[in-house]
């Protein structure tokens, strides 16, 4: 049982840091154009703003401060919409990641 967890584990590892050359995975990995064209599918929709938000709710849990106060998804969801209209051949994840580190610098300053 613990093999089988920690090859599990192995195979999450991937979304570390971007900067580093990590490979983002699931909706993370798609292109800004794809997050503008997600309204089109109520399921593409949803899985691409539940991955944002678990993403950044993950970096929160992770980090030492907390970044998303009380996690206003309409202004997430409305920041992320403003990033991939500007920059449309981002991934999602590293729009998410501008976000993240975004939040971080305005939790900083309270």
């Amino acid at each position: 049982m613990k093999r089988a967890l920690t090859g599990i584990a192995m195979l999450l590892l991937p979304i570390t840091c971007l900067n580093a050359g990590s490979t983002i995975v699931g909706a993370g990995s798609q292109s800004c154009t794809a997050w503008m064209n997600r309204k089109k599918n109520l399921v593409v929709k949803g899985a691409f703003e539940s991955w944002v938000m678990g993403f950044v709710s993950g970096l929160n849990v992770s980090g030492d401060r907390e970044i998303v106060g009380r996690g206003d998804f309409t202004a997430i969801i409305a920041w992320m919409d403003r990033r991939c209209k500007s920059n449309s051949s981002d991934q999602i994840g590293v729009a998410a990641l501008d976000l993240a580190m975004e939040l971080a610098g305005n939790a900083a300053k309270r």
